[in-house]
């Protein structure tokens, strides 16, 4: 490790032409804030500093950095208190926050990856140590930030599918509810629910692929439009496969039209062939589906499309235990789709 003293004077390659990244520095020494913005010129950076906890969450109010340089010690509150707030905000949930300390125990360390540190960097700083890793954090950052405004476009998408047609306005977040309430229900593990709930926000993706005269097709459908229609989950799946934040929730998208007896659709899948979060967000397409008025027929009530989804069940389409859980839900949400009349608005 080198003393401060020697980095200040380390032979450092010329800045690169063009603007460079956004970086907050925090840190009460002034003299480290110093070595750092030196230490970071080759990046061409455009360094803020802040010398307190309240200064950095000041700053961090405006355009978001790319990457903060956190120091755990700080006057006031410490610099674990910085890291609690930025993981609070969802707009700053995946910004790489790197901890330097000169002296942090194992229990700091701990406590930094528990509250979500992105990398820990000890004091004296290594030049060539903390410019590859900066660096390489915010390579991670262009790619994440590429990914982030891909799926900020495909939430666009299913937003705008969604209100193609007034009156099914707020379809998928409903189903999202619905479904989300069962898997609670049914215990399943974090990572599941949280797949299952992006699923049926994007389960209709695919429809972006079909005609609105077939679309709102107020008759029945010819051989040739109901093949159309049944292509939307194939679409839907191809349009999200390559965002990696949304594979988990694929099943959903993909076989959410699947029925227990393997007469559904894309693949014809039965029983405990149609993974969990596909079958459980089934009930709840379905179901609002039938509480939702269509070009063809009025809202169903909760009462009649239960009773119509238990004849389904005996014909063997749903899952009989999820069934019985799904209406056991509606029972602590009375008026079912009425009880939601502003999701979605």
């Amino acid at each position: 490790m080198r003393s401060a003293e020697r980095l200040m004077s380390a032979d450092l390659a010329a800045s690169p032409a063009g603007q460079g990244p956004r970086l907050l520095v925090v840190d009460d020494d002034a003299q480290i804030r110093q070595v750092l913005v030196r230490l970071l010129e080759p990046l061409a950076a455009i360094v803020e500093e802040a010398a307190s906890a309240e200064e950095a969450l000041e700053l961090l109010k405006g355009a978001p950095p790319d990457l903060v340089l956190l120091d755990v010690h700080l006057p006031g509150r410490q610099g674990h208190a910085v890291l609690e707030e930025i993981r609070s905000h969802d707009a700053l949930r995946l910004l790489p926050v790197v901890m330097l300390s000169g002296d942090a125990t194992r229990v700091d360390r701990l406590r930094a990856i528990r509250d979500g540190v992105t990398d820990f960097i000890h004091k004296p700083f290594d030049t060539e140590e903390l410019l590859t890793r900066v660096q390489a954090l915010l390579r991670v950052k262009a790619v994440t930030d590429t990914l982030e405004d891909a799926e900020r476009v495909i939430v666009a998408l299913a937003r705008t599918i969604d209100a193609r047609d007034p009156q099914t306005a707020g379809h998928s977040g409903r189903v999202s509810h619905y479904a989300g309430m069962l898997g609670e229900r049914v215990g399943l593990p974090a990572q599941d629910l949280m797949a299952l709930r992006q699923g049926c926000l994007f389960h209709d993706l695919g429809k972006i692929g079909v005609r609105d005269e077939v679309l709102f097709k107020p008759g029945r459908l010819t051989p040739e439009e109901t093949e159309e229609m049944r292509r939307h989950p194939v679409v839907g799946r191809d349009l999200l496969q390559h965002m990696p934040s949304l594979q988990r929730a694929l099943p959903v998208v993909y076989h959410h039209h699947e029925k227990c007896d393997g007469t559904g659709y894309p693949e014809g899948l039965a029983r405990d062939s149609i993974p969990l979060i596909a079958r459980v967000a089934a009930l709840g397409d379905v179901y609002d589906g039938m509480t939702s008025p269509r070009p063809y027929r009025d809202a169903m009530t909760s009462a009649v499309a239960l009773e119509i989804m238990a004849q389904e069940t005996k014909r063997g389409w749903w899952d009989p235990e999820l069934f019985a859980e799904f209406q056991a839900v509606l029972e602590t949400h009375p008026g079912g789709r009425a009880a939601l009349a502003s999701w979605g608005s």
